[in-house]
Parts: C-alpha cells; sequence; structure tokens
C-alpha cells in the first residue's frame, strides 16, 4: 500500500482494486498506517481519500532513489524499473 501510495492519493476502493484486494483488507490495513503516522487521510464527501504523509518520503541525496523516513531509521524504497 505505500508503494501504490506514494504515486498520489487515493481512496480504498482505488486501492483495493489496484492491489485486487477486498475492500475490508485494505481498510483494515490503512488504518494501521494512519495509526502508525505513516498516512494521512482526508474526507471528500462520501469517500475518504489516503496518501502518504508529506515529510515521509524523500528522494537520496546523491540519487534518484527514494526512501521512507521513519524517524528512527530510513528504509529505501526499490525502483520497479531497475528491478
Amino acid at each position: 500500500m505505500v508503494d501504490v501510495l506514494r504515486h498520489g492519493e487515493m481512496t480504498v476502493g482505488d486501492i483495493a482494486e489496484f492491489l485486487e484486494t477486498e475492500l475490508v483488507t485494505v481498510s483494515h490495513h490503512l488504518q494501521i498506517l494512519k495509526n502508525a503516522g505513516l498516512v494521512e487521510a482526508e474526507r471528500d464527501g462520501r469517500f475518504v481519500v489516503y496518501r502518504l504523509r508529506n515529510d515521509l518520503l524523500q528522494k537520496a541525496d546523491q540519487s534518484c532513489k527514494q526512501f521512507l523516513n521513519l524517524g528512527c531509521c530510513r528504509i529505501e524504497v526499490p525502483d520497479k524499473n531497475s528491478e
């Protein structure tokens, strides 16, 4: 879900469709990510739009690689094109 959300904000339905996963499963995991402070949620009419926290995804200094800044540690996010 973090990989999906790094491309922009999405609703639970959008994420479930993209991942071919049940809505309830996506909703459950998004709530965990929200409680952990990794994602933010905003109501848009009858939908809730989720996005990664603004300062979470950052670029490494000397390369185009991205990483998740969790405060205590950094996790490099692989580029799908280089796999």
